[in-house]
């Protein structure tokens, strides 16, 4: 006669052979920081392991505070990944994921927080389910689920042990596999900042032109983020200088490479076109026809004639630049207002024209000026700002000096978001 084994012997070697198998799994799920792959290992060796006919782990968005399918097995587990979300208290995981308690059920049909739109939407039955919270530490980062045994029994609470057990190993594999993605990601954007801030300084002149009878100043203060501020000085013929500043969309490499481009070919429109009007429609075509991701960029430009102190003033979208004049009055350049560049082609470009006596200055600046903050959240603001260029020294590089002084003091040691960019220029006395 054969011999039976008795009922705790055959418990203790399930248990055995379960504990083997969770080691096992162990060192499979720990074997990679790759998160997408150690989502995918997780519910496909859980099916294996507990014999289940289809599997999902959904994690948390804690933007939206719903479950969001990362991995769906099953016949009907891609439409599940692409149909669906579960809002937290909604449905068996979703009520999961707000207590944090696992729940064996053996007839889901019977129980009242089962949400039924899954099957009927995709055809398919579910019959028995365990879903377990996925935790670390205290916090509920998503849910596992497995869904009807092969052998058509419902599940039992050594599966359910063994699902918990499981998920434990999954939850700690999850988070350093989050933690290890946001560290590559952190690490490359501070390359792609790198890169964008080389780029962008790298189109900024080395210092600003000397032309006889005149004074040109520049500042440039970077943000701690990578701004789009841009500003040139172009040496035309015929006594002329070409004085451009702007501000592109966006920032990061995106806004670098942009600004790049409208550099270089800014420069070579301001040859071979008859003023700033007509390189400035050229370059928006260009730009437009290229621009992606909606990027666009103000600009102003100025051609100075300094025999005659004759300005031709071209302005898409850019700030106003500020003329103060040696008596002390002030007078804003609006006249010649249009729209951004690259946005839509075929725009037209219209010129102001002023003249620059003995004693004049221009400002050309960036609201990073205007927009610079201190540690009460409060503007700098335009006031401020016209105040200082009317009460401030004569000379261009004085008050230069005096501006970013004021904005400064005004800003303390609060960080900025912003590039803070002044051009200013003007006829010596």
């Amino acid at each position: 006669m054969a011999m039976t084994k008795p009922v705790d012997t055959l418990r203790l070697e399930r248990k055995i052979e379960r504990l083997s198998t969770l080691i096992e799994v162990n060192g499979i799920i720990s074997s990679s920081l790759n998160l997408d792959q150690i989502l995918e290992n997780v519910m496909t060796i859980s099916e294996k392991v507990m014999n289940a006919d289809a599997s999902s782990l959904m994690l948390i968005d804690e933007k939206t505070n719903e479950l969001v399918y990362q991995v769906a097995l099953g016949a009907v587990g891609a439409r599940l990944k692409q149909e669906f979300r579960l809002k937290l208290g909604q449905g068996i995981a979703g009520t999961v994921a707000q207590e944090g308690t696992p729940l064996l059920i053996e007839d889901v049909y019977q129980h009242p927080k089962f949400y039924r739109g899954h099957d009927e939407a995709t055809g398919y039955r579910t019959k028995s389910m365990i879903a377990v919270p996925l935790k670390v530490g205290e916090r509920i980062t998503g849910v596992a689920q497995v869904i009807n045994r092969l052998d058509e029994k419902p599940f039992d609470a050594d599966d359910l042990e063994l699902f918990v057990a499981l998920c434990s190993t999954a939850a700690i594999a999850i988070e350093n596999a989050k933690m290890h993605r946001s560290l590559m990601e952190k690490q490359r954007l501070v390359k792609d900042m790198e890169f964008a801030r080389t780029v962008q300084q790298s189109f900024l002149p080395d210092s600003p032109p000397r032309a006889a009878g005149y004074t040109f100043s520049a500042h440039y203060t970077p943000a701690q983020e990578v701004g789009g501020d841009f500003y040139d000085f172009i040496p035309l013929d015929r006594g002329r200088t070409g004085v451009v500043i702007g501000d592109v969309s966006g920032k990061g490499v995106p806004a670098a490479l942009f600004m790049a481009k409208l550099g270089s070919d800014l420069r070579t429109l301001a040859y071979t076109e008859r003023g700033p009007g007509e390189a400035f429609g050229k370059l928006n075509d260009l730009l437009a026809a290229r621009s992606r991701r909606g990027m666009f960029a103000t600009a102003l430009y100025i051609e100075v004639e300094t025999e005659t102190g004759r300005l031709t003033v071209t302005n898409a979208g850019h700030l106003p630049p500020l003329v103060r004049r040696g008596d002390g009055t002030m007078q804003k350049l609006t006249q010649a207002v249009g729209a951004p560049l690259g946005i839509l082609p075929g725009m037209a470009f219209g010129q102001e024209i002023v003249t620059l006596g003995k004693g004049d200055s221009v400002v050309l600046y960036t609201d990073g000026v205007i927009e610079a903050m201190n540690d009460q959240e409060e503007l700098y603001g335009y006031e401020r700002f016209e105040a200082v260029v009317k009460s401030g020294p004569a000379d261009p590089g004085g008050l230069s000096a005096a501006i970013v002084q004021s904005v400064n003091a005004f800003t303390g040691l609060t960080a900025q978001h912003d590039d803070i960019t002044l051009l200013c220029f003007g006829a010596c006395p």
